[in-house]
This record gives C-alpha cells, sequence and structure tokens, in this order.
C-alpha cells in the first residue's frame, strides 16, 4: 500500500536526521503513525495544524480538544498529550540533581520547565532540606491565563509534610511579563509572615514568563538574602556602575 510506504519513508527521514528539514505536519504524520496503524495519517495532521494553527498549538491542547478532531481517537490523542509532559519529566530530572539554591541559574533554569506549553497560570511550592537540595516540587494552584489563587495555609501545609527547612514559591505569567502584580507581592509577602512564624525560611519566589524570570530575592524584596545571590547582585551591580575617572581624563579616545 502507497501509505505504508511513505510512513517507512518519514521513518527512515527521522532515523537519519532527526526532524530536520521536517514539516509541521510531516511530524505529526510520523506520531500518528504510532497510534494509528494501517491508515494515511497525512490528513489527520492536516486537520490538526487547521484546527490549532501550529505544531506547538497541538502539543498544547488537551485530549478532549484533540479528541474533536476527525480521525483522532483517544490512542492518537494520549500519544500527543503526552509529548509535553515527558519533556517536562525529562528536563526536571536531569536538573535535579544539581537544583541548589546558590546555584540561582540552576534554580531558575528549574522552575522554567514546570511551565513548558501550560498556557495557564501555576503556583508551585519547592520544599527544600537544611543543606538547600530540592526535596519536592508540588503543584498546589491552577488558574487562568492571567490569574492563580494560592493560600498561605496551602503552601505551609506542603512544607510541613516534606519536613522542609526552607522553600522557594514559583508561579507563572503566560500571557505577561515576569514582573510581579500587586497581588504577587502580596501573598508573597503574606506567605513570607506565615513561614517565618514556624521557622521556615523563604528563600525566593521566581516568576517565569517565557524565557524571562523575575526573582524576589535578586530585587531585595523578601527579608533573607542568601550570601551566594547577595554577592552575585554586588557584582552585577559594580558592573554597571560608571567607571570613576582619574584627574586630567577627559573621556575622549586619543586619535
Amino acid at each position: 500500500m502507497e501509505h505504508a510506504g511513505h510512513r517507512e519513508r518519514l521513518r527512515k527521514r527521522y532515523a537519519e536526521n532527526g526532524f530536520a528539514g521536517f514539516a509541521e505536519h510531516e511530524i505529526l504524520e510520523l506520531l500518528l503513525t504510532f497510534a494509528i496503524p494501517r491508515v494515511n495519517t497525512n490528513p489527520q495532521a492536516h486537520r490538526l495544524i487547521d484546527r490549532f494553527g501550529s505544531l506547538t498549538g497541538v502539543l498544547e491542547a488537551d485530549q478532549k480538544e484533540l479528541q474533536a478532531v476527525e480521525g483522532i481517537g483517544p490512542q492518537a490523542a494520549t500519544l500527543l498529550s503526552m509529548m509535553l509532559p515527558l519533556l517536562r519529566e525529562y528536563q526536571q530530572k536531569k536538573l535535579l540533581p544539581r537544583v541548589r539554591l546558590g546555584s540561582y541559574a540552576d534554580l531558575a533554569a528549574y522552575c522554567r520547565t514546570l511551565y513548558l506549553g501550560i498556557g495557564h497560570e501555576e503556583f508551585y511550592v519547592l520544599s527544600l532540606d537544611a543543606d538547600l537540595r530540592l526535596l519536592a516540587a508540588k503543584r498546589i494552584a491552577r488558574g487562568t491565563p492571567t490569574e492563580v489563587n494560592a493560600l498561605p495555609r496551602q503552601v505551609l501545609e506542603e512544607l510541613l509534610q516534606n519536613r522542609a527547612a526552607c522553600a522557594v514559591i514559583s508561579h507563572n505569567h503566560p500571557s505577561g511579563s515576569a514582573q510581579p502584580s500587586q497581588e504577587d507581592v502580596d501573598i508573597t509577602l503574606a506567605i513570607e509572615s506565615v513561614l517565618n512564624g514556624v521557622g521556615i525560611r523563604l528563600y525566593d519566589h521566581i516568576l517565569i514568563a517565557g524565557s524571562q524570570e523575575y526573582s524576589f530575592t535578586r530585587h531585595h524584596m523578601l527579608g533573607y538574602i542568601p550570601s551566594s545571590v547577595r554577592e552575585e547582585n554586588e557584582e552585577l551591580e559594580a558592573a554597571d556602575r560608571p567607571q570613576r575617572k582619574l584627574p586630567g581624563q577627559t573621556g575622549k579616545r586619543k586619535r
């Protein structure tokens, strides 16, 4: 059958060069061959692109939305909806051994993986031990594309359950910038106050918006600033200061 040969050609192309040179619908075609046997998957791939606008839109759709497309059954919808969660799981597990509070870059990178492909706001609590190792990361609230509501009590319960010595909280802004709103500031300070009352230190609140992030600690918005972050901030501030001119210097370059 002609479509059987097309399947093999797609698989051979992938085996030789990965997805290089693949159109978006061809990537979907190849994926669908593993869920839809003995059928030409080209029409389904095009319908998915037409319905969701892009490969990204298809992979971000939930199973019910996918099954509303003609030719996409439960197996195909499950396969497609697994792609982004699988990537999140891979990246989190890869970063986990290196995630320590002393490395802001690793911590921010880990937080970014939590929201990969997520189009609504979510709120996470990261529990850390006394040596600043990550014990657990749990989503405690899921909201809309523009807001999420988390209570200090929910944060405290999660940390006590994990016997955490300190904490980082994080949420995302999928439809805006990484700058915090007044509501973000208020809830952060409320959580910090509750945790201080039981001896758990809130080290940071990290906001993620695409490739951007915002750290409450690095912007001096929390009561405690870890020494590693303080030193990093001082280095950045020193680099931004205009250099002091020696007497007689005009700042003009000699010709």
